[in-house]
């Protein structure tokens, strides 16, 4: 009886670590924090907008829809050093919380210029090798997202920005009308639509996929990390994914829940140095509208990559185990 009393205390307590903590609570991204061997360039802050006199153009009714921003362009390693060369660009939404840690809302950001590095390092070296692969550099427009100004009580100006409504439809012809020429002119990009590309997480994945949807003679593809799909993307895909997405390069991933992994409750590392949830139900809630999306593009019998991280959270911190993979999906040749 003891014996028996002894095992069942010992399973309860063990299940409930494994669903209180992660196994391996202090271990953090292995790539590095900050631009790595790459450039971060500061654009005017006004980047998204046009200057005409006409009341549509207005600068200031502009700024009421779409406030200005920063603007980052990170440049690859090659960029100073071979002046004909030109690059693919990758528009990254959430732009704060890609590159530096300190200027991420959680403290934590997706350590992308820390991959790309670790990418361009290996490409060069790879040749035949099965574990590597070539893949183009890139340069990387990084805009941040207006998390705290409520244009509507109660929404945050970012779910409006990235989301189904005519605020997202503003942003994403800001990008392609406004920024995109601006990049284009300032920078040595390729300017074709297998070169332009588009990156987010949770609700930024929504807003890529939304504009290559949308402007699918601009983008070639999207990628979305733990993407927040919203009904009208789904509908719309539904029913203009095989003319529109044909021939494009899609990836999307997720954590949360399954059978055999919950996602952990509480992770250390994920309230320092800024506090913050973690998230850690948000991506097992997303997951049904990831089905969706699969089954749409299933149905059109369009090419997709998806991966699923079982026991994944919907931060920063855990999209920067993985942001790589979404990067070489990308840019590969």
């Amino acid at each position: 009886m003891k014996l028996r009393t002894v095992h069942f205390l010992t399973t309860v307590l063990t299940t409930a670590s494994s669903f209180l903590f992660p196994k391996d609570p202090f271990t953090q991204p292995h790539f590095a924090d900050g631009p790595g061997d790459g450039t971060l360039v500061y654009l005017d802050e006004d980047a998204l907008f046009r200057t005409s006199k006409t009341l549509v153009d207005n600068l200031a009714f502009q700024k009421f829809i779409l406030p200005s921003r920063p603007i980052r362009v990170w440049l690859p390693p090659s960029y100073r050093n071979q002046p004909t060369k030109r690059y693919p660009v990758i528009y990254c939404h959430d732009g704060q919380n890609a590159i530096n840690d300190e200027e991420s809302w959680t403290g934590h950001s997706w350590r992308l210029g820390g991959a790309l590095t670790d990418l361009i390092r290996r490409s060069k070296s790879c040749k035949d090798d099965k574990d590597c692969a070539k893949l183009r550099e890139p340069i990387v427009v990084l805009i941040d997202s207006i998390a705290e100004d409520f244009l509507v009580p109660g929404v945050r100006r970012r779910h409006l920005e990235y989301g189904d409504g005519p605020i997202g439809e503003a942003y994403t012809d800001a990008i392609v009308s406004n920024l995109k020429p601006r990049i284009d002119s300032q920078f040595r990009t390729l300017t074709g639509v297998n070169d332009t590309l588009s990156l987010g997480s949770s609700l930024g994945g929504q807003v890529s996929f939304s504009l290559f949807l949308k402007y699918p003679e601009v983008f070639g593809g999207a990628a979305g990390l733990s993407p927040c799909f919203q009904p009208k993307l789904l509908s719309d895909v539904a029913a203009e994914g095989a003319t529109k997405l044909r021939g494009k390069r899609i990836y999307m991933d997720n954590g949360g829940d399954s059978e055999d992994i919950r996602v952990p409750l509480l992770d250390p590392l994920d309230h320092l140095p800024n506090f913050n949830p973690g998230y850690f139900w948000l991506d097992t809630q997303l997951q049904p509208s990831i089905d969706a999306m699969r089954f749409a593009l299933n149905f059109h019998n369009l090419p997709f990559e998806y991966k699923r991280y079982p026991g994944g959270r919907h931060n920063e911190r855990e999209w920067a185990r993985r942001i790589d993979k979404a990067l070489l999906f990308l840019l590969k040749y």
